[in-house]
C-alpha cells in the first residue's frame, strides 16, 4: 500500500501539501520471532498450509450487498493434528463501534458517527460452515467479531484435507473508512470472503482487520465467479477466463474516441442493465482475491515481456473520466515499472496485472495479487510513483507472502526502497519544489530549487528524530503511532535499506535480493531468512543493519575533528555503530570514495593523496545521519570545519547541511515605546536543532530607545533514557523605561 506522511492518515494522507507535511511533523519490541518461539518449534522444518478456494458470488447493486457460496479445501501440511481453524470474517470489523477497527478509527471519525451510521456499517453473515454436509460447531472469539473459531468433529492430521463450504452474505459498507466498500455504484471488494488464518511454525496468526496494519495468509488456487448487471466493468485477481468478457474488453482497450471527450463528460452512473452476466477468474499460487467494479471505467490494455524468461504478461488499466487526463499514460506506467523491477528483482509472478482508478480511503493506493486499486493523485508524476509502488508489492507481498502486521518493514519499507530506485533512474533530475511547491520562484527564493524530491523523505524523518520521537524499524504495525508508522516504516526504513546497498555495492545486493525472492516466492519468510542470505551473498556480518539500525533508535552520528599528515581524525557522536562513507571533492568533483567499517570514539582514517579541497561524510544524503552540520571539512584554510551560512528572507526549508539565518522585518507598538521598527533573526522553527536561537530587536521612535525579546535554547535529546527531551533556554527582554528582564529555564 501506498502512504505519504502520513501507507498515510496512513495509506490516505497526501504528501504533496508542503505546508501540512511540516504542520504534522512538528506536532520493545525486538525480534522474538527467527522460525519459532520455543526449542521445539524452532527444530521444525519449515512447512505452510495450502487453502484452495472456489466462490461464486453476486453483486446486488440496488442494496450493495454480496450474496455468495465458498467451497475451500484446507490442506494440512503442517506436523500437528488440528483439532480447530480460525477463519477471518474481516467485513465484520465495519459491524460496530465494539470492532478493533473502530477503536483503531475512533480519533478520525469520533465514535458518534463511524459505524453507528447506517452507511458505514457493514458485515458478513448467514454463514453456515459445513464438512460433508454436516454442519461444523463454530463461534466468534470474545471482543473480536471478525475472527471465528471452527471447531472440528475428525481432528485434521497432518498430511490430510478438509473441504468446507458455507455460504454468505455481505452487507457493503460506504468506502469512506477503509479498503472495503463502495462510493455510489463503484465498488471495491477486497478482505470479503471467510478466510483461514495462517497456521506455521509459531502456531495460529488469527487477527482482527486494521486500517494502519496489512494482512497474512494461505497460498492457494482460487476460482471464483463473479455475477452482476451485465454493463460493470470489473478488474480482478488472476486471469479472466470468460470470452465473451475478454471480447468485451478488447473492444472497449481499441475504442479511443472518449479521450477527445473525456475532461468534459460527466462521472454520474448509468442505470444497472437488466440483464446479468457471469465472469470467471482463475489463479494460481496467491494468498488473496480482491475485485473491483464500475459502470464508468475506460479500458487500455497491454503487454509486457519480461527481461529474464521473455514470458509474456497482460497488462490492463481502468479509470473513470475523473482524472483521465492523468491515466491516458498509466499503461505505459504500469509496463515499464514491471519491466524494470522484472529485471532487478526476477520476473514478474503472475501472468496479468491491473491497475484500477476508483474509490480508496486507506491511502494513495493498495496492493493485491495482480491487481491494485489507485486513488486520486494530485499529478501525473504522483499517479507514476504509487502505480509503481504498488507493482512493487507482487514482489514484496504477494509472491514474498511476509506477515505484513509482524513485519511491515520486510514489505511497505523494502517496496518503497525499490520504487524510490526505480524513480530516481526515470526521473534523474526531479526536484523537490516541482512536486511539493510547483513555483519555481518561490522555490528559488526560499533556496529549495536545487533540493532534489529524494530530500523530503529525510527532512519529514529528521523532524521526529530531533525531537526523539522515533520508534524501531521491526515493530509490529500495532505498535507504532500514526506518524512513526508512515516516517519509520516508509521514510527511515526506506533509506535503511539504501544504506545497506550502497555499502554492499549495486551487484552485490541485487544478486542478494534475486536469491531471497528465488528461495522464497510463494511462501512466508522471516526477517531471519532475509538476512541469512544478505550475510551468505556478501560474506559480512550485517548486525549493525539488522539488530541496530532495524532493531533500535540508536542514532548515526559521525563528526569531522581534523586533518593531519595526510589522515583524518573522525568521533563517532552517536549509538550507531555504522559503515562510513567519506568522499574528497573540489566543487561537484569527485576525487575519492571510501567506506570505513563502523567504530566507537575516534578514528583516524588514511586519505589518498590528490588535489581535492574539501572531505564530506555522505555527500549524496545515502545514510540516516542525524546531524550534517559537522560532516564537512577543508583540507586547507583558517576555518577548516566552518559551515556554510545560508540567509534567508522571511522563510525557508532548513538544509541540512547549512547553517540557516532567517530574517524578516518587524513593527510593534507600546504605551511606553511608541512605535518601533526592527528585525526578527532566528534558524528555523520546522527541523529541530540542538542550539535555536530567536531574537527581535526594535528601535523604539517614542523614546529613541532600544527593545526587543531574545530566547537561545540548548536541547538535549539523550538516547534511551527515561527524559525524552530536555531544554535548557535563557530569554530575554526590554520594553519600556524598565531594566532588562532575564528568565532561565
Amino acid at each position: 500500500m501506498k502512504t505519504f506522511t502520513a501507507e498515510k492518515r496512513p495509506r490516505s494522507t497526501n504528501q504533496r501539501d508542503v505546508s501540512r507535511i511540516f504542520l504534522i511533523c512538528t506536532s520493545l519490541f525486538i525480534f522474538l520471532f527467527i522460525f519459532g518461539t520455543s526449542s521445539e518449534v524452532f527444530a521444525q522444518e519449515y512447512f505452510q498450509q495450502e487453502v484452495n478456494y472456489n466462490i461464486h458470488v453476486s453483486l446486488n447493486d440496488q442494496v450493495h450487498e454480496l450474496n455468495a457460496f465458498e467451497t475451500l479445501e484446507y490442506i494440512n501440511h503442517s506436523p500437528d493434528t488440528l483439532h480447530f481453524l480460525y477463519f477471518h470474517l474481516w467485513p465484520n470489523a465495519y459491524s460496530s463501534n465494539n470492532t478493533p477497527l473502530a477503536r483503531q478509527l475512533f480519533p478520525f471519525y469520533g465514535k458518534e458517527k463511524l459505524f453507528d451510521d447506517p452507511e458505514l456499517r457493514g458485515f458478513i453473515d448467514s454463514l453456515n460452515f459445513e464438512i460433508d454436509g454436516r454442519k461444523v460447531p463454530w463461534e466468534l472469539l470474545p471482543g473480536q467479531p471478525d475472527i471465528c473459531r471452527i471447531n472440528l468433529e475428525v481432528p485434521l492430521i497432518s498430511g490430510d484435507s478438509v473441504r468446507i463450504t458455507t455460504p454468505f452474505r455481505v452487507k457493503i459498507p460506504k468506502g469512506v473508512t477503509s479498503r472495503l466498500g463502495h462510493i455510489g455504484e463503484s465498488y471495491q471488494i477486497s478482505q470479503w470472503y471467510p478466510k483461514p488464518a495462517v497456521y506455521d511454525q509459531a502456531g495460529w496468526h488469527p487477527m482482527s482487520y486494521l486500517d494502519q496494519g496489512e494482512f497474512f495468509s494461505e497460498f492457494g488456487r482460487f476460482d471464483v465467479r463473479i455475477t452482476l448487471p451485465v454493463n460493470y466493468i470489473v478488474g480482478a485477481s488472476g486471469n479472466l477466463q470468460t470470452d465473451s468478457e475478454i471480447e468485451m474488453l478488447d473492444k472497449l482497450s481499441a475504442d479511443t474516441t472518449w479521450i477527445k471527450t473525456a475532461n468534459s463528460a460527466g462521472t454520474d452512473f448509468p442505470a444497472s442493465s437488466k440483464q446479468l452476466k457471469t465472469i470467471r477468474y482463475t489463479a494460481d499460487k496467491i494468498h488473496d482475491f480482491a475485485w473491483f467494479a464500475d459502470k464508468r471505467f475506460h479500458v487500455q490494455k497491454g503487454k509486457v515481456i519480461l527481461p529474464n524468461s521473455g514470458r509474456e504478461v497482460a497488462t490492463m488499466v481502468l479509470f473513470t473520466n475523473q482524472q483521465a487526463d492523468f491515466w491516458k499514460k498509466a499503461l505505459s506506467y504500469v509496463n515499464e515499472a514491471i519491466r524494470w523491477f522484472s529485471s532487478k528483482i526476477g520476473d514478474y509472478p503472475y501472468q496479468s496485472f491491473t491497475a484500477v482508478q476508483s474509490g480508496l480511503t486507506s491511502g494513495d493506493g493498495m496492493e493485491y495479487p495482480g491487481i491494485t486499486v489507485i486513488g486520486l493523485a494530485e499529478d501525473a508524476y504522483s499517479l507514476d510513483e504509487v502505480i509503481a509502488h504498488e507493482i512493487c508489492h507482487n514482489w514484496f507481498y504477494s509472491a514474498l507472502g511476509s506477515d505484513e502486521r509482524q513485519f511491515p518493514f520486510m514489505d511497505e519499507s523494502i517496496t518503497s526502497t525499490y520504487t524510490d530506485r526505480y524513480l530516481k533512474e526515470k526521473y534523474p533530475g526531479k526536484k523537490l519544489w516541482e512536486v511539493y511547491v510547483k513555483n519555481r520562484k518561490l522555490a528559488k527564493f526560499i533556496h529549495i530549487d536545487k533540493l532534489p524530491i529524494q530530500r523530503m523523505q529525510e527532512l519529514e524523518w529528521l523532524v521526529q528524530a530531533r525531537n526523539n520521537l522515533e520508534q524501531p524499524i521491526n515493530l509490529p504495525a500495532t505498535e507504532y503511532t500514526e506518524l512513526n508508522y508512515v516516517l519509520m516504516i516508509y521514510n527511515k526504513a526506506a533509506t535503511a535499506f539504501h544504506y545497506l546497498r550502497a555499502y554492499l555495492g549495486d551487484s552485490v545486493f541485487d544478486s542478494a535480493m534475486q536469491e531471497y525472492y528465488i528461495q522464497w516466492k510463494y511462501k512466508h519468510p522471516q526477517p531471519e531468512g532475509l538476512r541469512v542470505i544478505l550475510e551468505t551473498q556478501s560474506g559480512k556480518d550485517l548486525s549493525w543493519f539488522f539488530t541496530d539500525l532495524l532493531g533500535t533508535t540508536k542514532r548515526l552520528d559521525y563528526k569531522m575533528v581534523r586533518i593531519e599528515n595526510q589522515q583524518l581524525l573522525i568521533k563517532n557522536k552517536g549509538e550507531l555503530v555504522a559503515p562510513l562513507f567519506i568522499s574528497g571533492l573540489t566543487g561537484d568533483s569527485i576525487f575519492f570514495e571510501k567506506w570505513v567499517d563502523g567504530f566507537e570514539g575516534h578514528k583516524w582514517i588514511d586519505l589518498p593523496p590528490g588535489d581535492y579541497s574539501e572531505i564530506k561524510i555522505d555527500p549524496g544524503h545515502v545514510t540516516p545521519e542525524i546531524s550534517r552540520i559537522n560532516n564537512n571539512i577543508n583540507k586547507t584554510g583558517t576555518f577548516p570545519r566552518a559551515d556554510p551560512l545560508q540567509t534567508q528572507l522571511l522563510f525557508s526549508v532548513n538544509d541540512p547541511e547549512t547553517h540557516t539565518l532567517m530574517y524578516m522585518p518587524a513593527i510593534n507598538w507600546t504605551r511606553e515605546n511608541g512605535f518601533m521598527l526592527g528585525m526578527a533573526f532566528h534558524n528555523g522553527f520546522i527541523i529541530p536543532k540542538p542550539l535555536e536561537y530567536f531574537v527581535m530587536p526594535f528601535y523604539a521612535f517614542g523614546n529613541s530607545d532600544l527593545a526587543g525579546f531574545g530566547r537561545v535554547a540548548y536541547n538535549i535529546t539523550p538516547y534511551d533514557k527515561f527524559i525524552r527531551l530536555a531544554t535548557i533556554s535563557l530569554e530575554a527582554t526590554q520594553f519600556g523605561p524598565r531594566a532588562i528582564k532575564i528568565t532561565a529555564k
